[in-house]
């Protein structure tokens, strides 16, 4: 069960740096051109997927608090 809330978390957390990059750089791409309707149509597609995303790392990495790692057993010589 923690291997697969790991792997949540991690494609989580890689997809809204990704997704919240492209949504700051795209919205300041858009204020130096001054398009401010490329401002408001990625708020509008693009935010509230990010804000999801946030909320699935948030979640699955407080659900991983819950899981402790296995502990290794060392091999004698």
């Amino acid at each position: 069960m923690r291997k697969i809330i790991l792997t949540i978390f991690i494609l989580s957390v890689f997809l809204f740096t990704v997704l919240g990059s492209v949504l700051v750089f795209g919205q300041m791409i858009g204020l130096f051109a001054l398009q401010g309707s490329w401002v408001v149509g990625l708020d509008e597609n693009l935010a509230n997927t990010v804000y999801f995303m946030t909320s699935i790392a948030a979640f699955s990495g407080y659900l991983l608090s819950y899981f402790k790692k296995p502990k290794v057993k060392e091999v004698e010589n």
